[in-house]
């Protein structure tokens, strides 16, 4: 595919069997396919799709057994924050998160699942605090990992890399995904002193400058 079209859920369900996973098929996870698809360019959507893909099959893998709906709605929806740009009070984690639990508390998935996926979505830049969570969260970041940094790519053939990055390319994501992170670190420079995105502004946004967590204990109105 050029990449000049976004494919439709039955083109990701294709791509599944091809990796022998079968991927939840439901209304949620087809309606959190359809809004990812109507709020993110092409190479984001892309990224989000091809995290649910490779996640799945490392799932598979690894033998763990978490709830595919939930992993489902939250690796499609995990980067409505960037699509979205951000926001002024939260970081873009958050506001992806806030959509995906509102998202998932219309589709009657219930408390307990809407607050499962609030913390996938949330803690998916944090893998050293979301593997100490669910499985849920622990099989969200895995395919979210793989498509960002290669964490497990190695594992796939090189066929089913073919099947995935055929319907889903890349589209230049590094530069994309780079340029994205930055305007978050310009719009909205406060939410991004105590996350990932501090890396980018330090290398990319001139004048960018952040306290580090010494400062803030150092420069406290403390005496000791």
């Amino acid at each position: 595919m050029s990449g000049s079209e976004k494919p439709d859920f039955k083109d990701a369900l294709s791509v599944g069997r091809t990796l022998a996973v079968t991927l939840a098929d439901s209304r949620p996870v087809q309606d959190a396919y359809a809004e990812a698809r109507a709020e993110s360019p092409d190479w984001l959507f892309n990224h989000v799709v091809r995290s649910w893909l490779y996640g799945a099959r490392l799932t598979e893998r690894r033998a763990l057994n978490p709830d595919a709906e939930v992993v489902g709605v939250s690796v499609l929806l995990h980067d409505l924050g960037l699509a979205r740009g951000g926001a002024p009070d939260r970081r873009f984690e958050v506001v992806g998160a806030d959509a995906g639990r509102a998202f998932a508390l219309a589709h009657n998935m219930g408390e307990r699942r809407a607050e499962t996926v609030w913390d996938a979505i949330a803690l998916h830049t944090s893998p050293s605090i979301g593997h100490f969570k669910s499985a849920d969260v622990t099989c969200s970041q895995h395919g979210i990992a793989c498509d960002y940094g290669g964490a497990g790519y190695q594992q796939f053939s090189d066929d089913e890399k073919k099947a995935v990055l055929s319907t889903y390319p890349r589209l230049d994501m590094k530069k994309q995904l780079t340029v994205c992170l930055c305007d978050i670190v310009r719009n909205h420079p406060n939410t991004t002193k105590d996350n990932f995105l501090s890396d980018f502004g330090l290398k990319y946004v001139p004048g960018y400058t952040r306290n580090s967590a010494v400062d803030f204990l150092e420069n406290s109105s403390f005496s000791e």
